[in-house]
C-alpha cells in the first residue's frame, strides 16, 4: 500500500514483542518478498548475529537499530552485512519535560557515525507504564534541537516522533531532515496504517520538495 501512495522505503518491524506492528521473520520474509519498494528491517536490542540472521533472509535495503547498541555493535553489524546500517537516537519526548542534553546526542551521533551507521534517525522516546518506550510513542522531539544536530552532521538525519499529516510541513521547514519516518501518525488503528493518512501526508512531504520552502527529494519512510 504505502509504495503506491508514494512512499520510498517501506519499513517491517521484525521481533519486537512489545510491538503491535511487530512481524515474525517468516512474516516478515513473506512481506519482503518481491517488494516494490526498498524495505527497512527494523530491529531492537539484538545480538550482532541475530541482526545478520534477519539481514540474510529478508535482504532488506538496510536495518534500523532502535536499541541501545554499542558503538562495538554497530561497527561489527557493518562488517557482516551488505545493506546499510540506520542507527536511531532517541531523545526525549516534547510533551515529557525532560531536558534534551544535545551536545551529548552530537557526540553519540557522531561516534555512530564513526563506528560505520550510514544514516542517523532521531526518535521520541517517553515513560509509558513505569518503562521507557522508544519510538512509536506518537510524540514528538524538539525540532529546534534536532535542527541544531542535523547542521553538524555530514551523514542524512531522517526524521520520526509523532510526525502526522497536520504537521509534516512544520516539521519539515523547522528540521530540514533528510528524510522523514512515519507510523502511528498515519494510523486511526494502532498497528494498521490508514490509505487516507498515508497519501495526505506524502502529499504534503512532494509539496515541500516543489514549493518555495526549497527542500528536494525528502525520502519518506
Amino acid at each position: 500500500m504505502v509504495a503506491q501512495l508514494g512512499a520510498d522505503y517501506g519499513g517491517i518491524i521484525v521481533e519486537i514483542e512489545q510491538s503491535p506492528r511487530s512481524q515474525a521473520l517468516e512474516e516478515a520474509f513473506a512481506l519482503s518478498s518481491d517488494p516494490p519498494l526498498p524495505i527497512v528491517a527494523v530491529t531492537l536490542g539484538k545480538s550482532v548475529d541475530d541482526n545478520v540472521r534477519i539481514v540474510e533472509r529478508l535482504k532488506p535495503a538496510a536495518i534500523q537499530l532502535h536499541g541501545n547498541e554499542s558503538m562495538e555493535k554497530v561497527s561489527a553489524l557493518k562488517r557482516k552485512v551488505s545493506c546499510e546500517v540506520w542507527k536511531v537516537i532517541h531523545l526525549p519526548a516534547t510533551e515529557s519535560g525532560e531536558a534534551v542534553d544535545v551536545e551529548a546526542a552530537l557526540r553519540r551521533m557522531r561516534d555512530y557515525i564513526d563506528a560505520g551507521a550510514d544514516r542517523l534517525t532521531v526518535d521520541a522516546s517517553s515513560m509509558q507504564k513505569g518503562t521507557r518506550q522508544m519510538g512509536g510513542t506518537g510524540k514528538t522531539v524538539d525540532w529546534r534541537a534536532v535542527r541544531y544536530l542535523c547542521e553538524r552532521i555530514y551523514q542524512p538525519v531522517i526524521l520520526a516522533g509523532g510526525i502526522t499529516p497536520a504537521n509534516v510541513v512544520e516539521a519539515i521547514c523547522a528540521v530540514r531532515p533528510y528524510g522523514v519516518d512515519l507510523s502511528s501518525g498515519v494510523e486511526r488503528e494502532k498497528g494498521k496504517k490508514d490509505a487516507d493518512m498515508v497519501r495526505s501526508l506524502v502529499t504534503s512531504v512532494r509539496s515541500c520538495e516543489t514549493g518555495d520552502a526549497g527542500f528536494r527529494n525528502n525520502p519518506v519512510c
